[in-house]
C-alpha cells in the first residue's frame, strides 16, 4: 500500500559543491517535522576532509 510520495534529495557540500549522498524524505513525518527542517545536517566531505553543512537539492519523486 503506498503511503504517499517521497522526494529524493541530493546532499551537496556547501564548501566545494561535491555530491555527498542522497536522502528520501516524506513531506512530513508523524511528528509534524517536514523536510525543510532536515536542512541543518552535518555530513563528512571526503574532499574537504571535515564535517560540513550540506545543501539539499531536489532530484525526483518516488512512490
Amino acid at each position: 500500500m503506498p503511503r504517499g510520495k517521497r522526494t529524493v534529495f541530493m546532499m551537496q557540500c556547501s564548501a566545494c559543491s561535491r555530491r555527498n549522498g542522497t536522502v528520501r524524505l516524506h513531506r512530513q513525518n508523524n511528528k509534524g517535522v517536514g523536510w525543510k527542517d532536515f536542512k541543518k545536517t552535518n555530513k563528512y566531505c571526503g574532499k574537504c576532509r571535515k564535517k560540513v553543512i550540506v545543501k539539499l537539492k531536489e532530484e525526483r519523486h518516488s512512490t
